[in-house]
């Protein structure tokens, strides 16, 4: 049976228009190099935070890095471990670093622990990633390595699709501590 001419190039028509609907669409993906998690803009991304006694958090425009607003924590010692937590949709997957500004206004340098969860089940110390940072005074930027983020105990590689919190936590300040956070951010590179 033989193909009539015009429904051959109609064929081959569509199957040109899809390959190049498919490779556009591949170079948007590959295109976005930085995926931003929080920037603090919008009073909407508030709504994704674990608002917890011990800690205030507020749109400030001291500080920012990203926009006209940064995220004001302030920490105080009533509480066993105020911070920033932040809950998350899944996907770090194909990013190798994550970066925050934090600005610390104190005069000495101070130190902070992180917490990331890829597990919505509050994972235990030993099968969740955790660290710590030193802040100095002024601008800093944290950055980690996601490619080789493994659990504190079992040394098990985080599940880049299954991350859902982030914490950036103080133990029990001795007096209230005030830190700025903006331009949250995942990046390829």
């Amino acid at each position: 049976m033989e193909i009539p001419l015009r429904i051959y190039g109609l064929g081959l028509s569509l199957a040109i228009i899809l390959a190049i609907g498919g490779a556009c669409s591949a170079d948007r993906l590959a295109a976005k190099p930085v995926r931003t998690l929080f920037d603090f803009e919008k009073t909407s991304e508030l709504d994704h935070l674990h608002w917890v006694c011990g800690t205030f958090m507020e749109q400030d425009k001291q500080h920012a890095t990203s926009g006209q607003y940064s995220l004001r924590v302030e920490m105080y010692p009533s509480a066993e471990y105020p911070g920033f937590k932040a809950g998350f949709t899944k996907g770090w997957q194909g990013y190798k670093k994550l970066l925050v500004d934090l600005y610390h206004p104190g005069l000495n340098e101070m130190t902070i622990a992180y917490r990331i969860d890829d597990r919505d089940d509050n994972p235990s110390f030993a099968d969740r990633a955790n660290g710590r940072i030193v802040l100095q005074p002024g601008a800093n930027i944290f950055t980690l390595d996601l490619e080789n983020l493994k659990t504190s105990g079992t040394d098990r590689k985080l599940d880049l699709e299954g991350i859902t919190g982030l914490y950036l936590f103080v133990h029990r300040p001795p007096q209230p501590v005030v830190l700025y956070l903006d331009n949250m951010r995942l990046v390829r590179e």
